[in-house]
């Protein structure tokens, strides 16, 4: 498991979040010169960590972006948001996985035991998470 630092369109893989912190810190300190403090948030939902430096306790500059290993709860096939039938609306369901190829099975796996599903209409991968946008003819 690792976490990526993602900072001004550069990014790096770190085995521990102290390594991640410290790397975040010192790239943003790199690029605008000595800071007073860090801003440093957490969101659960998504499970990134949000760094930006603070001079004279205003944010200053880029955020960087951690994002951590995900939790694994329940097994890797099961999608993380229970799909809701909407007759041809476009829907997005999330799959996550250790690896992007695990979430793309997971994604297959789930698609494949779905009938009415019409259409994909669209995938994206962001932050260690599969989007696949959909419609349902049920």
């Amino acid at each position: 498991m690792t976490y990526r630092v993602e900072y001004n369109g550069g990014d790096l893989e770190v085995t521990t979040l102290d390594a991640a912190l410290d790397n975040a810190k010192n790239a943003i300190a790199s690029d605008l010169g000595p800071i007073s403090g860090w801003s440093v948030e957490h969101d659960e939902s998504i499970n990134d960590w949000f760094v930006q430096g603070v001079i004279n306790g205003e944010p200053v500059g880029p955020t960087a972006v951690i994002s951590g290993p995900e939790t694994m709860v329940a097994p890797v096939a099961a999608p993380q948001h229970p799909a809701r039938t909407i007759d041809g609306w476009v829907q997005c369901l999330s799959f996550s996985g250790p690896t992007a190829v695990e979430a793309f099975a997971a994604a297959t796996n789930w698609l494949n035991a779905r009938a009415s599903v019409i259409n994909v209409t669209d995938v994206s991968w962001s932050n260690g998470r599969l989007r696949v946008y959909f419609t349902d003819g049920s």
